[in-house]
């Protein structure tokens, strides 16, 4: 089956799975005990009402099924084949790990481990998931890894699980940053994963209009395997499109939230507090009391794609637009800095 065939089922395949979690989520969470209830003493959870963490129940089904599918109906080497079986798989895998947190708030040290543990089983039994060698725009030459390239990679998708994890904190961001990169990933990789990121791309966007309604979140379970999956699909996207693709695009895709990530832990860790204790004052907090919401949403997106927009009409410029998100990022929480609207009670 050609691939634009095949992607048009998995889309419709994505919207029978994504759309009855989202009509159904309050069940759904109340069976699983997946509740986000929000702080009654001013604290981070400052949303309104109760709400089921069942959004990532949604991305990582899709990406099982999305994975499946186009493993019997797209014709594709036994690679091929390799790597989509395990990009499935650690997604859901990933997602497992979200669940258990959502549910029994697991350690930190326990969290990191499973997830590590996790993705370096795709690195060893999916090579094209690892990193050999990095490639800059505009250099002829390239910078081999050699035996260090999987704890490279390793340690690529972990600062990227933190970042994700970071950013959602607000309806909308990293669904909203999960269709960039779909778009993004589109333009890069090979036409046998084109179903994959059809269907990924429904339950994204069927999960964002629910999320913008506050009827679900995706929770830890979903950030886990939301960047899982673009971490690994990013990294096969590098080692499969060699003319066009170099590691200064794939840093301009995740550019804004790990700039906020490394932010973020910098000042905690100066001010003597854990690097990994939440506050309130991420990107999206500050967007958020400057803009309103979903304002601030849009701002947010803009800022991750109008870079990757230029980044694909002009090839060979991403360490051109990686510096362009920095300084946009700084802009951004410069504005805000010396504008801030008071924060909704709700």
């Amino acid at each position: 089956m050609e691939p634009v065939t095949a992607s048009i089922l998995t889309g419709v395949a994505a919207l029978a799975i994504a759309l009855p979690i989202g009509l159904y989520a309050r069940p759904l969470g109340e069976r699983f005990a997946l509740l986000d209830f929000p702080d009654t003493d001013g604290g981070r959870k400052r949303h309104a009402t109760i709400t089921p963490l069942v959004g990532g129940i949604a991305l990582a089904l899709v990406a099982l099924v999305s994975c499946a599918l186009t493993v019997v109906l797209v014709p594709a080497g036994p690679w091929v084949v390799q790597h989509l079986i395990w990009l499935g798989s650690v997604t859901g895998a990933m997602y497992i790990v979200g669940f258990f947190d959502d549910r029994f708030h697991l350690s930190p040290v326990l969290r990191l481990g499973l997830a590590v543990g996790a993705l370096l089983l795709a690195l060893v039994h999916a090579p094209d998931y690892s990193l050999g060698i990095l490639r800059f725009a505009g250099q002829d030459s390239v910078l081999p890894l050699g035996s260090s390239g999987d704890a490279f990679a390793l340690l690529c998708l972990v600062g990227l699980l933190n970042a994700v994890n970071m950013a959602d904190g607000k309806n909308g961001i990293i669904l909203c940053l999960g269709l960039v990169w779909t778009l993004v990933l589109a333009c890069h990789l090979p036409a046998s994963f084109a179903p994959v990121l059809s269907g990924i791309g429904v339950a994204l966007a069927t999960m964002l209009v629910f999320n913008l309604n506050g009827r679900l979140f995706m929770g830890d379970g979903g950030s886990y395997a939301l960047s899982a999956l673009f971490g690994l699909l990013a990294i096969y996207a590098y080692n499969n499109d060699f003319e066009a693709m170099r590691a200064d695009d794939v840093a301009v895709m995740f550019a804004i939230p790990v700039f906020d990530t490394v932010r973020l832990m910098t000042v905690r860790a100066l001010s003597g507090r854990s690097p990994f204790l939440g506050d309130r004052n991420h990107l999206h907090h500050h967007l958020h009391q400057r803009f309103g919401w979903p304002s601030g949403l849009v701002v947010y997106v803009a800022l991750v794609a109008l870079p990757n927009a230029a980044a694909l009409l002009l090839p060979g410029t991403g360490l051109v637009w990686l510096g362009v998100s920095l300084a946009l990022y700084a802009a951004a929480l410069w504005a805000t800095r010396w504008h801030r609207l008071p924060s909704p009670a709700g």
